[in-house]
């Protein structure tokens, strides 16, 4: 059921507004967002939609496909459930239209949560289309993403760089985006057209608010401060023998090595190499296993039955600890592949294959 549908159902009327937004997935480029540094997404066909009606009071009345229904108020403190996020979008607006009330609300979504595929970003970008929409405002996409984020932070609890955001307000299609996080310049390039890039679950969810995300985030700015650099992005290899502490030593090799790949994968995909993107991708998920201890056994299982069987590269995508692995693999085995990783690890499920050519 779409989100119209569900509001229909719900409240017995049409919406005045309808707005959505796709999840993404992490080429390569790992937790390297919030030290300012390179990533390298691009959009998948799942999506997020909502369906909105202004009210005349002060009330938020929701109702989630996934999560049922929910009601609360603008003004009503944060309790850990979806209506945070709705909460802090309305927070936002009111201070762009201060004369914004309550809403009614319904969500349709088909990006898996707690999958790595940024439904949080794809649920914040839609969400403030919508109420931009209600309000006849325009702002530009770099500002939703950034307003996205600060959902995040100020309402959600989960210290997240500007990645995901950036990639659902401001992606396209078959192409790839190029981020720098520092500046938010991008660059986008169109993937490969002889090879896909396949994303399989895992089989295993993770929540990040309750995980271990701001604690890693807290390691890299130590390894920061340690350096004396305004960001991991601005540190070097040969700066690592500096950090005493092996465990914030490991994180800061992560990040900066990641960087390192990053780059190299943009050059790779713009000469259309796709043997030594794969490469990039098996050495950034060795890095995220061993250096910044974010994998899972499920999750090494996929990469390795991918790697196994003829992918040219896999590699946990999102923040780890669960969710989905990305895999590179030529045109005319992607089908193939999928199904004997589908045999040899049972709880993981096929969510989505990325071409060039992907026009949802």
């Amino acid at each position: 059921m779409n989100s119209l549908e569900l509001f229909q159902s719900s409240f017995q009327k049409d919406p005045n507004v309808i707005a959505s937004a796709h999840g993404r997935v992490n080429l390569i480029g790992e937790h390297t967002d919030y030290n300012n540094g390179y990533v390298f997404p691009t959009l998948i066909p799942q999506s997020i939609e909502v369906s909105i009606s202004a009210r005349k009071d002060d009330e938020i009345v929701g109702v989630s496909e996934e999560f049922g229904k929910i009601s609360s108020t603008i003004s009503s403190a944060k309790d850990g459930t979806w209506m945070d996020f709705i909460k802090g979008g309305l927070h936002f607006i009111k201070q762009i239209s201060p004369s914004m009330r309550g809403i009614d609300i319904t969500v349709s979504s088909t990006v898996p949560s707690g999958s790595g595929l940024s439904s949080s970003a794809a649920l914040e970008t839609a969400l403030l289309r919508a109420l931009l929409k209600l309000n006849n405002l325009s702002i530009q996409n770099e500002e939703i993403a950034r307003l996205g984020q600060q959902i995040e932070h100020q309402f959600v609890g989960t210290q997240c760089g500007i990645m995901d955001q950036m990639a659902s307000a401001c992606g396209e299609f078959g192409n790839a985006i190029f981020l720098d996080c520092e500046n938010l310049q991008t660059k986008s390039l169109p993937l490969f057209s002889d090879h896909d890039f396949v994303v399989i679950h895992s089989g295993s969810t993770r929540k990040l608010s309750q995980g271990k995300y701001n604690e890693r985030k807290s390691e890299t700015t130590k390894a920061a401060e340690i350096l004396q650099v305004p960001s991991l992005r601005h540190a070097s290899l040969d700066q690592l023998s500096k950090i005493q502490d092996p465990t914030i030593q490991k994180r800061a090799k992560h990040i900066i090595s990641e960087n390192d790949r990053v780059m190299k994968a943009f050059s790779c995909l713009k000469n259309n190499d796709a043997n030594q993107f794969g490469e990039l991708m098996i050495l950034s998920h060795q890095s995220m296993k061993t250096d910044y201890e974010i994998s899972s056994q499920e999750l090494n299982q996929v990469v390795s039955s991918a790697i196994n069987n003829g992918a040219l590269g896999a590699r946990l995508t999102g923040a780890g600890f669960g969710g989905c692995v990305v895999i590179l693999s030529s045109n005319q085995h992607t089908k193939s592949l999928i199904e004997t990783i589908l045999v040899e690890c049972p709880q993981s499920y096929w969510v989505t294959t990325i071409s060039k050519n992907l026009n949802p």
